[in-house]
């Protein structure tokens, strides 16, 4: 795992990984679930990072994935479209409809120019390639 230092505090047995993702690991009761914002896994490979958003019923022309400074921001609409279902009359609606944007802080060790994203089934997959380590050298002293 990358060796990065972090300004956040840090507690014993809790990695940087875990402290750079400690709010997206909210239980699906947490503030996030509760604003309508999607379920996220995040995942580490010696590669990449690669976060992975379930957006049920949102179509993927309504998706927007950007890098802006060092965030990764998604932002999508899940329209709700009862005009379109002639007849139907609803008695009630439970399923979350709107606009969201959730933003995600990346590690400093990302190459955000060859971020990469897919939609499947419902599941926008974002990866994020790491860079390569830098490797320690000698600094020559010069004399005057």
């Amino acid at each position: 795992m990358t060796n990065l230092t972090i300004s956040r505090r840090r507690r014993p047995q809790t990695s940087w990984f875990d402290e750079m993702f400690e709010d997206l690991f909210a239980p699906l009761t947490g503030s996030a679930a509760r604003q309508g914002s999607p379920a996220m896994n995040v995942a580490e490979t010696p590669e990449s990072y690669v976060l992975a958003f379930e957006l049920p019923g949102v179509n993927e022309d309504a998706v927007n994935v950007q890098v802006d400074g060092g965030q990764l921001v998604l932002s999508a609409e899940r329209k709700f479209e009862a005009e379109r279902q002639e007849g139907v009359e609803f008695h009630r609606v439970e399923h979350r409809y709107g606009t969201f944007t959730r933003s995600v802080t990346l590690p400093k060790d990302v190459l955000t120019d060859g971020i990469e994203a897919t939609f499947v089934q419902g599941v926008l997959t974002v990866t994020v390639p790491k860079s390569e380590p830098t490797k320690a050298r000698r600094i020559e002293i010069k004399t005057t």
